[in-house]
């Protein structure tokens, strides 16, 4: 009697086991899916990694989608990442219609060049298209920091975070349009920030310590300056049109909204918020 007590829960231990085994495999194969389609969605960079400390400047180019870049310091270096704008329909259309749909071709070029004191990562489309047609592609960037961007991008909205260093962004064509832009800077942006689409709001969050010659442009929406530190001068309100220079900054801050708003809101951690227009 006794030895039956003890032997039984060995039983029970061991059907237990290996009903979980099958499961863990599974669930190993299914990480190491998914592992292999995140380095599918990447963007090698080409030229020295960008690690932190470095001074650096991002140019992207995306005919067709979203662009997101993310600078903290807690990147430890620079990654790409690509995601195609409804890859699962497109797979389904692709198979109904004969032909192979591949979501992780080489859609754009990463190349980083150093010229000593400053680097430049140059991001650019490639021709790669499915059966003459190139779909939608949204592209998101991290990095340690970013100095300096330059983005020109159509059929999405754009998403900057924690940039410093002179910004330009142009979203929309004569042929496409663009989307939301929302800049989240540092406490302090003190360069010059030029932002505009044809398609969209155009938002601007930034901190106490920030300065500009502003202008706002909103033909067909509304401009707004909201903040509760510094000092505005010479503002000049008008129907879809605001001008005024804070706390005596000298740096030109234009955003103009062809189809939206423009808003300037001046807050403590304005890389922590969110203003949900971007959405």
């Amino acid at each position: 009697m006794h030895s039956a007590k003890i032997f039984l829960p060995l039983i029970v231990l061991i059907a237990i086991g290996s009903a979980v085994l099958p499961g863990c495999t599974r669930m190993g194969g299914l990480r190491a899916r998914m592992a292999a389609n995140e380095l599918a969605h990447q963007v090698p960079i080409v030229g020295d990694p960008i690690t932190v400390g470095r001074l650096n400047a991002i140019i992207i180019d995306n005919p067709n989608g979203k662009v997101k870049v993310y600078a903290k310091p807690s990147h430890e270096e620079a990654h790409i990442s690509f995601r195609v704008d409804k890859e699962s329909r497109l797979r389904w259309r692709a198979a109904r219609m004969g032909f192979d749909f591949d979501p992780t071709g080489e859609y754009f070029t990463a190349v980083h060049t150093n010229t000593g004191e400053l680097s430049t990562l140059t991001i650019s489309p490639t021709d790669l298209d499915i059966e003459g047609y190139r779909p939608p592609i949204d592209l998101t960037v991290y990095i340690p920091q970013c100095d300096g961007l330059e983005i020109r991008n159509a059929g999405g909205k754009v998403i900057i975070v924690g940039v410093t260093g002179v910004i330009n962004v142009e979203s929309g064509t004569t042929i496409r349009e663009g989307g939301n832009i929302e800049i989240r800077t540092a406490s302090s942006h003190t360069e010059t920030i030029h932002a505009t689409t044809n398609n969209g709001h155009v938002t601007l969050v930034t901190g106490p310590g920030s300065t500009g010659t502003f202008e706002l442009i909103a033909p067909r929406g509304k401009t707004s300056f909201n903040s509760r530190y510094g000092i505005v001068d010479n503002s000049m309100p008008s129907k879809g049109h605001w001008t005024g220079i804070w706390n005596n900054g000298t740096n030109e801050i234009r955003l103009n909204a062809q189809d939206g708003d423009a808003s300037v809101m001046v807050i403590e951690n304005p890389v922590m918020y969110s203003t949900g227009k971007s959405q």
